[in-house]
């Protein structure tokens, strides 16, 4: 769970020009707060100093499911609560959650993170929702990051019809960063079970049969597979690191950037069977660095993992020369498939937009 969890939150960078632009689209599916917001809770657990700690408060009239964008929600808060953490040396952080109103047709939920670390200056809470700025430490020492994420996360909470906000502790030192959404009410809850439940039982039997059919056959071709790994973040490479490892791939080169993908490919083309590209990376981004391997004539499958949302998108990584393609935050299910595609063609092709050939 908690690797499925880190590859759908750890999602590298938005296009950020995008979000500006109001071209970004959402998804409508159930979303369900409390779930939502405790996952997230339990795993950035792990990452608390030592004595600080985490103090959950969900309200009991949150919904237990509503229709909204479970990913996008979940994108804000991991946002909010990873700079809590981030930024409180001592003490705690504390999340509430609450219906603030409701109508007929929606709720709107306000999420608030509470914590008792360095706080924001005051010259700083103007541009505070402003790209590509940082917060300091009193030594002036930057935290690591590129400065987007609370603009994206402002710009996401927009989106789902809320608003996002600051304000100081007032009763330690520290901030609270809060945000609202318009969830839309299920109607009746048994329309869930509208269709014939024994027939949705089936069909759940049926993909975990063609699961554990696929995971079988992934586990007898990994361990004759290398696959090349181009991603410059740090923890997406161990998180992707581990996840192929689990599918019994023990043989993974890790680039750090495009140009670390070409210089390795060219010094050993025929030594891997399959590169994963980032598309975001510095130094080379994944476009440039697929350009210089076709160049060199290396034909190994390039499988583009992108987190581009716009139609359109995608299909650019197959004209830059890509193969395939997957969207970040990756699923470890369509991870799989796509790795049978091009590892196992003869059997698992499922006639991908540039299958192989």
């Amino acid at each position: 769970e908690s690797g499925q969890v880190l590859l759908q939150v750890i999602n590298g960078i938005l296009d950020y020009s995008k979000l500006a632009s109001g071209n970004f689209s959402v998804n409508t599916d159930l979303v369900g707060v409390a779930s939502i917001i405790t996952s997230v809770v339990r795993n950035v657990q792990m990452t608390l100093l030592p004595g600080v700690y985490i103090k959950l408060l969900l309200s009991p009239d949150l919904p237990k499911s509503a229709q909204g964008d479970p990913l996008r929600f979940r994108q804000i808060f991991q946002n909010i609560i990873d700079n809590a953490v981030k930024f409180t040396e001592a003490g705690s952080v504390q999340v509430a959650a609450s219906v603030t109103a409701q109508d007929d047709t929606y709720y709107t939920i306000l999420t608030e993170v509470t914590d008792s670390g360095i706080g924001v200056p005051e010259d700083a809470v103007q541009n505070l929702f402003k790209p590509f700025t940082q917060l300091e430490k009193p030594t002036k020492k930057r935290y690591q990051g590129t400065g987007l994420g609370l603009s994206i996360a402002k710009s996401l909470a927009e989106l789902l019809g809320g608003q996002m906000g600051y304000r100081p502790n007032r009763e330690r030192n520290g901030s609270v960063f809060w945000f609202t959404v318009k969830l839309k009410k299920i109607a009746n809850l048994n329309q869930l079970d509208a269709p014939d439940k024994a027939e949705r039982e089936s069909e759940k039997s049926r993909q975990d049969a063609e699961k554990e059919r696929m995971m079988k056959r992934i586990r007898e071709l990994a361990p004759r597979k290398r696959i090349l790994a181009a991603e410059d973040n740090l923890v997406n490479q161990k998180v992707l690191a581990r996840v192929l490892k689990s599918l019994g791939f023990h043989n993974t080169t890790i680039a750090a950037n495009g140009a670390e993908a070409v210089s390795t490919l060219k010094a050993s083309p025929n030594t891997y069977d399959l590169v994963l590209m980032d598309i975001s990376m510095p130094v080379m981004d994944g476009f440039e660095a697929t350009r210089k391997i076709r160049t060199h004539g290396i034909p190994i499958p390039i499988i583009a993992m992108t987190a581009y949302a716009l139609r359109g998108d995608s299909e650019t990584c197959l004209e830059k020369g890509m193969d395939d393609y997957i969207s970040k935050p990756v699923n470890i299910n369509k991870l799989l498939q796509k790795l049978l595609t091009w590892l196992d063609s003869a059997e698992w092709s499922s006639s991908p937009t540039n299958g192989p050939s």
